[in-house]
């Protein structure tokens, strides 16, 4: 009898070890692979995010950690330390969202030959393109593990550039660096040249990135002295303006409030005034105490000459003159804007670029400014002091894209 019942016992308890096996593995998915992070069986890693941190350099050196950890954490956790969006929940219409495209420019190094190599970082397996106007210098495309370099197929030409890199994704995303590549290459074909990132738009900041030996003045009696702005700062003005905006006194634009009245916009640092003459007519400007900008408006009616000559002050408390600016140009250069349009006069040290991001906030539209002035602009990188261009209002270039 005795052992009827212990047999009986031990194929009850089989019966139960073999029931609860059964329960368990129904509720479960397949077995994961030792490749597949393993989360918890209450939401799963989705696709998109395993293959945008297997495209991560950075995820990737960490996969062996984050797979263990995906193991503890819920839904929320996983997908919010995976680099893509998550993807749409089971049985949703909803398309993913799209993973935001990423471009960097990390590295610039231009020979005294014009012999050029770029780098940075992408969106893995997208496609980079760096340009100057409308000529391709070299494309290339980006990594894996989100890594591009790009050598020129060309050397550069002697002569001012602005370069600009662009890339695009697989699923046709089109982003521009925040930054623009400006070369200052001399013609011996023996002297460093000037190498500088420029903001495009008003989020980026200008990195001096090489300078001429002669010109780093900073550098040699400071070595320590690495960071972009005391580079600027330390550098001879003429290069410095390529880079920084003069800090006390600024000129921005002049227009025709009426036929024989000029208007005069410009902005200022301290101060509080701003007077001013256009050779014999002087102007007193109203200035904003809470931003620094200014307007004056001066009465050239029976104005007969050409060589014009505008000249502004900033005055300190003590009406003692804490800046000086003074431009010169041919007073009948003004007639470009007699549609309305504002005008700009240019100085030594300008570039369009700087135009453009001063006056938009956004340095690509350089190549508006172009368009606006073809019959007075034959090369972009040649432009001269006393030049007047006039400036694209922003509807127009809302009505050429939507062209």
């Amino acid at each position: 009898m005795r052992l009827i019942i212990a047999g009986l016992l031990v194929v009850g308890g089989g019966l139960a070890a073999l029931a609860l096996v059964w329960a368990f593995y129904s509720t479960q998915g397949p077995a994961p692979s030792s490749t597949t992070p393993i989360v918890s069986d209450q939401a799963q890693m989705p696709s998109s995010a395993q293959t945008s941190t297997a495209s991560s350099k950075e995820d990737s050196e960490g996969t062996a950690s984050s797979d263990a950890k995906e193991g503890q954490q819920d839904a929320e956790d996983s997908t919010a330390t995976s680099s893509a969006a998550p993807a749409a929940p089971a049985g949703s219409d909803a398309e993913p969202d799209r993973a935001a495209a990423v471009l960097q420019i990390e590295v610039v190094r231009i020979g005294p030959d014009g012999s050029a190599v770029f780098a940075g970082r992408g969106s893995a397996e997208a496609n980079v393109q760096i340009f100057e106007q409308d000529r391709t210098l070299a494309e290339t495309s980006v990594s894996p593990s989100g890594d591009w370099v790009a050598i020129a197929e060309e050397p550069l030409s002697p002569g001012k550039h602005l370069i600009i890199v662009e890339l695009r994704t697989a699923d046709g995303q089109l982003i521009r660096a925040d930054r623009a590549i400006v070369v200052d290459l001399a013609a011996s074909g023996e002297d460093k040249p000037l190498v500088a990132l420029v903001p495009m738009t008003d989020q980026a900041e200008a990195e001096l990135i090489q300078a001429p030996e002669e010109l780093a003045v900073a550098q040699k009696s400071d070595p320590a002295a690495d960071t972009s702005s005391s580079a600027a700062e330390q550098l001879t003005p003429e290069v410095a303006a390529l880079l920084v905006e003069p800090a006390l006194l600024q000129l921005l634009t002049l227009s025709w409030a009426s036929d024989d009245v000029l208007q005069i916009k410009g902005t200022s640092a301290g101060g509080v005034s701003v007077r001013g003459a256009l050779n014999d007519a002087p102007f007193t400007a109203r200035m904003s105490d809470q931003t620094g900008n200014w307007t004056a408006q001066i009465d050239t009616s029976g104005f007969g000459v050409r060589a014009a000559r505008l000249t502004s002050q900033l005055i300190g408390e003590d009406a003692e003159v804490l800046a000086t600016r003074q431009i010169e140009f041919d007073f009948a250069q003004l007639d470009i804007g007699r549609d309305g349009s504002d005008m700009v006069v240019i100085e030594k040290g300008d570039m369009l670029w700087r135009i453009a991001y001063r006056t938009y906030g956004d340095g690509i539209r350089y190549l508006d400014i172009v368009r606006r002035n073809q019959a007075r602009i034959s090369d972009p990188d040649l432009i001269y002091p006393a030049q007047i261009f006039a400036l694209p209002q922003s509807d127009e270039k809302d009505n050429q894209e939507a062209q």
